[in-house]
Formats: C-alpha cells, sequence, structure tokens
C-alpha cells in the first residue's frame, strides 16, 4: 500500500543521480548503471578504498551488478563498455580470474557537452547511412504519379 509523504516522513534508501546525466547521450541503462555505481563508490569512500594516487576505487564483479539490477550479464557488459566510452568509468584489470578495479569519473566540468566520440549504438535504435542515398527497400515505389500510395509489393508479401 503506497503511503502520502508528509513533513516527517523519512525516506526510503535512495541513490543520489547527478544532473549532469539528465542530459548525458547515454541511454538510460547506462544512467542506471552509473547510478548504482556511484553508490558503490561512495561506499568505498567511506570504507577508504584507495589506490596509490589517492583515487578511490571499488570492486564489483559483473555477475553482482547483472543480479543486483536484474539484467542480463551481457546487457551489463554492453552498458559498462558504454559507459566507459563516455568517459564516466575507467576499468582496470587485476589479473585473469579477477574483477577489475572500478572508477567512477566525472565531467571536467558540470554542464559540460559530452563528446562521446565514436558512439556505440548501446540503446539506439538508429543506424548511419554512410553512402548518402536512401536505404534500399522493395516496398518503395519509383513510380512518381501514384499520390494514393508511396509504396508497391508484390502479391505474396505482406507488410
Amino acid at each position: 500500500m503506497s503511503k502520502y509523504m508528509y513533513e516527517y516522513t523519512k525516506l526510503p534508501p535512495y541513490l543520489p543521480m547527478p544532473r549532469f546525466l539528465i542530459n548525458s547521450p547515454i541511454s538510460n541503462m547506462a544512467k542506471l548503471l552509473y547510478i548504482q555505481l556511484l553508490g558503490k563508490a561512495q561506499l568505498s569512500q567511506k570504507n577508504q578504498w584507495l589506490d596509490n594516487q589517492g583515487r578511490v576505487y571499488f570492486i564489483y564483479p559483473i555477475h553482482q551488478m547483472a543480479i543486483d539490477m536484474n539484467k542480463s550479464v551481457t546487457t551489463i557488459k554492453d552498458t559498462m563498455k558504454e559507459l566507459v566510452d563516455a568517459q564516466l568509468l575507467e576499468k582496470i584489470p587485476e589479473g585473469r580470474g579477477r574483477p577489475n578495479r572500478l572508477y567512477v569519473l566525472f565531467p571536467d566540468e558540470v554542464g559540460q557537452k559530452f563528446d562521446v566520440g565514436n558512439s556505440t549504438g548501446v540503446g539506439r535504435k538508429t543506424v548511419a547511412n554512410y553512402g548518402g542515398k536512401s536505404s534500399p527497400s522493395k516496398y518503395i515505389s519509383n513510380k512518381k504519379n501514384n499520390q494514393l500510395r508511396n509504396y508497391d509489393y508484390d502479391e505474396e508479401e505482406s507488410f
């Protein structure tokens, strides 16, 4: 049963979401995973998990991320790649069979425009057309004089 919030209502446990994520060009899954990783980094900060350079790191196995986020391991790997490409996460290998050290990264300036370089395409449904021509389709009519329909297909085919 849902309850209203009153003046002295105690909030349920929550994770912080940095404002720069709202307008970032990454997928919603990447935003959620970043928020989860930021929560883990805060715990490591509290426990003073620091490397030789004083940077906060944490260890979070991919299979555990998948369980915690209720997603597949493949989805987590793809999403982590998206975060690495967007320069919001750094992974440092710890050796064969051991989980990576993870570092949550922040943009240089708050409100900075993201320049993610080559987009991974994760979470996006559009595909670039590098030829400059329209994609071929057997449903596009070559007849310009038919105003009522702009498609053409054989009798045995269906939409």
